[in-house]
């Protein structure tokens, strides 16, 4: 009978000459198989490579990487409509998501994109991120994190492919990227945009069809605007700006061949004592408008905070502060944030009710806030009135606009301003109407685009015409057909497909040295146009024979790191 101990000595040698024989047969094929030899070097990589992801936490760029690859596999989901649908959809994908981080970090990646998706339809996408962050794994926060930021450098980077809608007629291009042939128009974006070797965009709209002299290019409503204080006297729209006809100018527009009696005169006599039939605010004698809706409007989007006489005090005190400011963008920065939310909600809410509008673009996607930051800007130095003015604003709609104290920064309230600076229009008014002179009360510091073809009645933001280059020697201009702060782009001379706008920033008839003087304080450009360059000539051939004309005229030099002087960033 065979032993336990001679069945398992048995086993013993049977084991070690097999594993001998592996040996040799493996040394064998290693010594004398190409392909053996490569199969064996790529295993190995392979088992290394897994190795170090194990050893290492995952770097920023393999984040990335994975966020995008994530962010493609849901490029064709559907997102649901209702406020029902969302809720359910809600409820499902934060369900997946958290079932997900329980099996482990293998499924962390898929967690996330659960994650994301149900953060693309909640509400206040802030307040999940908050949670997201406390209940999550750390990479699956990370993931949902970068997935957010990679979508919106993919929305970025469409921006200009979408907008301006085909029916504008123009187009935003970077100049930088335009050729030679465009090198002069170069040249000022890096004197003022660069710091070094770095060519930050030079972007300029141009026209995508021939227009010829006279022709409407296209038309723009504002994004926000507000009267001059010389012109809040009850004679103007404080929502569109448009001249409210005066009870006498009315009486004598409906009057006949009658109005030559006397009953006629006495009649129009007594309507001589109202300055206007405008629609008063119910609360304040300040606020006058041309009609209900104007009233309905600005009181949904920016006069419910504003109003002096409203319920909260604050509004008073802002009111105030800006007064003595003698500065206008405290007032469009309130309206804007108020704008803002308003139609975002009236998105929202026509969502919710399936309603839809076919003339919605692709365009429509980005929010108010988002156009605005393509926008060029001037770099401003923050001051203690800045300050005051930003906590005013905080107390006066912080309670209305959730998570507008965090999101409006000291720096992001100055870029503000300095957006408003370098691309807010003047709103000029009608050709008859006299506006009164500003005096010392009333007179403002902000900066605006402004050829003076008329008197100017307040201030207005457009988000395409503010792409609009300068041109001491313009070929369109900003006109006002409807008598409000909706603008025309009229063409001046024929313009071919494909050549930039030039609007006049400021009076084209002041001489050179006025015109370049203004420029250079106020948008801190160095004007090298044809038409500065001949003027310029003129002017050093005229001062070579008379000793008494200066050689070249004044351009005054300032320094951009001086308190309160801008300087000029994209």
């Amino acid at each position: 009978m065979v032993s336990g101990k001679n069945i398992a000595a048995a086993v013993s040698v049977t084991a070690v000459v097999a594993g001998l024989s592996y040996i040799a047969y493996f040394d064998y094929k290693r010594r004398n198989d190409r392909q053996f030899r490569r199969k064996l070097k790529r295993d190995r990589k392979r088992v290394e490579k897994t190795a170090e992801k194990i050893s290492r936490e995952p770097t920023l760029d393999d984040i990335n990487e994975q966020a995008l690859e994530l962010l493609k596999s849901i490029t064709n989901a559907k997102q649901p409509e209702s406020p029902e649908e969302k809720e359910q959809y809600f409820m499902a994908q934060v369900s997946k998501g958290e079932s997900l981080c329980g099996a482990g970090p293998a499924a962390y990646a898929e967690a996330a994109c659960h994650f994301f998706q149900a953060l693309k339809v909640y509400p206040n996408p802030v307040e999940l991120v908050m949670i997201y962050q406390k209940t999550t794994p750390d990479l699956v926060f990370k993931l949902v994190m970068a997935m957010m930021a990679q979508e919106v450098r993919q929305k970025q980077a469409r921006y200009y492919d979408v907008f301006p809608t085909e029916d504008k007629h123009v187009r935003i291009k970077d100049k930088n990227k335009l050729g030679e042939g465009k090198a002069k128009d170069k040249k000022p974006a890096k004197d003022a945009d660069t710091k070094g070797d770095v060519v930050t965009p030079n972007r300029g709209l141009f026209a995508t069809k021939d227009v010829a002299a006279d022709e409407i290019v296209y038309e723009e409503d504002s994004v926000v605007s507000t009267l001059l204080p010389c012109a809040q006297n009850g004679k103007y729209c404080y929502h569109c700006m448009r001249a409210i006809p005066a009870a006498e100018a009315e009486a004598e527009a409906e009057d006949t061949a009658e109005a030559k009696s006397e009953a006629a005169e006495e009649e129009t006599e007594e309507k001589k004592e109202p300055a206007s039939d405008g629609i008063k605010c119910d609360k304040c004698a300040e606020a006058v408008y041309c009609s209900e809706e104007c009233r309905q409007d600005a009181y949904d989007a920016y006069h419910q905070f504003l109003c002096p006489n409203s319920s909260a005090a604050t509004a008073n005190d802002f009111a105030e502060q800006a007064k003595k400011s003698h500065e206008l963008a405290p007032i469009l920065i309130a309206k804007f944030f108020g704008i803002l939310v308003d139609r975002e909600k009236k998105k929202e809410l026509a969502r919710a009710l399936g309603v839809s509008d076919k003339n919605t673009s692709e365009a429509d996607e980005y929010t108010t806030w988002e156009h605005l930051e393509s926008m060029r800007y001037l770099e401003l130095i923050p001051s203690a009135t800045d300050a005051a003015m930003l906590h005013k604003l905080g107390e006066l709609m912080s309670d209305s606009v959730p998570g507008l104290n965090e999101f409006v920064t000291g720096d992001r309230y100055t870029m503000l301003k300095g957006k408003l600076d370098y691309n807010a229009y003047a709103v000029h008014s009608a050709g008859d109407a006299e506006v009164p002179k500003e005096t010392e009360d009333t007179h403002v510091s902000d900066t605006m685009r402004d050829d003076h073809s008329s008197s100017t009645v307040g201030i207005s933001l457009y988000l395409i015409s503010s792409h609009i280059a300068h041109g001491c020697d313009p070929n369109v201009q900003i006109v006002f057909p409807d008598n409000t702060d909706k603008i025309a782009v009229k063409a001046l001379k024929p313009i071919a497909a494909d050549e930039e706008l030039r609007v006049s920033f400021v009076n084209p008839l002041l001489d050179v040295a006025a015109r370049q003087k203004q420029l250079q304080s106020s948008y801190r450009i160095k004007c090298t146009c044809t038409k500065c360059e001949t003027e310029l000539a003129a002017a050093k051939e005229n001062a070579a024979g008379n000793e008494d004309v200066p050689a070249t005229p004044s351009t005054e030099t300032i320094d951009p790191t001086a308190e309160g002087t801008p300087s000029f960033a994209a």
